[in-house]
């Protein structure tokens, strides 16, 4: 019995791990399309600043994903030192992530309150 939920939760981890590496190519793939299209309409500026906002929640998308599935294999499989101290690192540089890309993409930090235009 215990066999068995240690084989799900070592597919669902590997399962995390391939879908959030699928997440971060199928974002850039579509990102990189749609640049492309918009630079033709918008012209090269706004379609590159579209594109980087779109990457930006690709990345952040993906690190989500992948932090699941860390987070999973190292309380279930992997309980040493070395890899709670990774976890906790991959935590951290995910946390400043995702706080320099929300400061990139809406203008303001995380903990702000959103400014409206006057």
């Amino acid at each position: 019995m215990l066999e068995a939920v240690t084989d799900e939760l070592r597919f669902l981890t590997q399962s995390l791990e391939a879908i959030g590496a699928f997440a971060l190519i199928l974002g850039f793939v579509i990102a990189t399309a749609r640049c492309i299209l918009e630079i033709g309409r918008k012209g090269a500026k706004e379609a590159i600043e579209g594109y980087r906002q779109a990457i930006g929640r690709t990345v952040l998308i993906g690190l989500e994903i992948l932090v699941a599935a860390t987070i999973i294999k190292t309380i279930t499989f992997d309980r040493t030192l070395e890899n709670t101290g990774l976890l906790a690192l991959m935590i951290a540089i995910r946390t400043v992530l995702g706080w320099s890309m929300a400061l990139e993409l809406y203008g303001h930090w995380p903990w702000q309150k959103k400014k409206h235009p006057k």
